[in-house]
């Protein structure tokens, strides 16, 4: 119990600081109050609220893996929210999410006593990385160098948990953002040319996949 109310908790507290951190990001500008004030009260609210359950629910179905979850959930939100706005992938977000989960998959590998996890993870992430740089230099503006780090840093943490949950995890992710962009076509809402976030898809398809491990 003591567990799922300190992941409610760490949800949250750390709502707020994603909006601030995320507008401030997609607004250029440093944070501050007035940031977050601009935000309105809703967005705040709801990203702790969305926090909050995510985090408990991980705790709840993945207590061993919890930590690394999380640590995904509140930094895939804050890019989540940077990518749906102006379309960027911050390289030092998608960097820091990607240097935690290391941290966190080295200590889970020496507790577990299991290197092989660990080089798993790395191998998963480079078979993505290979690919993923080749398709950016052959489509060019049609696919960012963010969406190919960001894939490659989610293939780390989904890795970790084997092959079948990095295939899972990213065809869901590559699902959903065409079910989106299905949709956001259907209802006019874009037109054929508008550039689509993807970030958002992959992160949430990655932690489906998680949570299934």
């Amino acid at each position: 119990m003591f567990m799922l109310l300190s992941y409610w908790l760490l949800g949250v507290v750390a709502g707020p600081l994603v909006v601030l951190s995320s507008f401030s990001i997609a607004r250029r500008e440093q944070m501050s109050w007035h940031v977050l004030v601009a935000a309105g009260w809703t967005t705040p609210l709801a990203a702790s609220t969305f926090l909050g359950s995510a985090l408990t629910y991980a705790a709840l179905v993945a207590p061993r893996s919890a930590a690394l979850v999380a640590w995904l959930v509140i930094l895939g939100l804050v890019l989540a929210l940077v990518d749906w706005t102006c379309h960027k992938l911050p390289h030092r977000i998608v960097g820091t999410l990607f240097a935690g989960g290391l941290i966190q998959l080295s200590f889970m590998a020496v507790a577990m006593r299991d290197s092989e996890l660990l080089v798993r993870a790395g191998l998963a992430a480079a078979v993505v990385f290979v690919p993923g740089l080749l398709l950016y230099l052959s489509l060019g503006a049609e696919l960012g160098f963010g969406d190919v780090t960001l894939a490659t840093t989610l293939a780390l943490f989904l890795g970790a948990c084997g092959w079948p949950y990095v295939a899972l995890g990213l065809i869901a992710g590559l699902a959903a953002a065409g079910l989106v962009t299905r949709t956001l076509l259907a209802l006019r809402r874009i037109s054929r040319r508008d550039p689509v976030a993807l970030g958002p898809a992959l992160l949430a398809g990655a932690v489906y996949a998680m949570l299934q491990g």
